[in-house]
């Protein structure tokens, strides 16, 4: 769990993304606004929520969570008017879904999983809604490519039924292009829900991915 001291090595995460073994690390994604105000704003929210990721005692993944009604989180949307900019004012404390309002992943070189970054934030997230008796997390994550399509429904189910058709399991495929994230939120037991097009920006469309309590029914 993050504390107040981890947020400024969080904002300069942005620009300095650190070394690895294998290189100079690199921003994967990072929502917008990620400036020191909307981190504080969004942590002093609902800090409960807020996890990193570490490699070697370094902070490679950050993401903070808030709390929101179904009718919100799981409904199409865009970030900023789920999350007021990112800022968690609308945090509802009896909201019974976990939300992701904040994330940054940065990557190594050549390291095109994610895992490392992604699926502690992901761990932490699922034992906060077990531990206090949530419906579930809900995550928007990037859906590989900029046509209009790739930000429907419809053509984001048929892309991941594909992937199933070539690897056996939940995924999308590498003829996709870049979907490492939700390829980690899959492995972790998350399930595609609805697509968020123009969730940050103009063509940048997103796929909401949900993990479900099964102790709540």
């Amino acid at each position: 769990m993050v504390i107040h001291d981890d947020l400024n090595a969080i904002v300069k995460l942005q620009d300095n993304p650190g070394v690895d073994t294998l290189g100079q690390r690199s921003v994967a994604f990072v929502h917008p606004e990620h400036s020191c105000a909307t981190v504080n704003a969004c942590f002093d929210r609902f800090p409960q929520g807020a996890f990193v990721s570490e490699n070697g005692g370094r902070i490679i993944g950050y993401a903070n969570a808030i709390r929101l009604q179904p009718r919100v989180a799981l409904t199409t949307h865009d970030w900023i008017t789920a999350t007021r900019d990112g800022s968690g004012i609308s945090h509802d404390p009896a909201g019974s879904w976990l939300y992701v309002c904040r994330m940054l992943l940065t990557a190594g070189a050549g390291h095109q999983s994610l895992a490392r970054e992604l699926s502690p934030l992901l761990v932490s997230l699922k034992a906060l809604v077990e531990k206090a008796g949530l419906d579930g997390v809900a995550i928007a994550l990037p859906f590989p490519g900029k046509r209009e399509r790739s930000g429907t429904t419809e053509y984001q189910k048929q892309a991941l039924e594909e992937g199933v058709k070539d690897s056996g399991q939940p995924r999308l495929s590498g003829a996709m292009g870049p979907s490492a994230s939700i390829n980690v939120a899959l492995s972790d037991g998350f399930n595609h829900q609805i697509a968020l097009p123009h969730y940050v920006g103009i063509s940048k469309h997103f796929a909401l991915m949900v993990w479900r309590n099964p102790a709540s029914g």
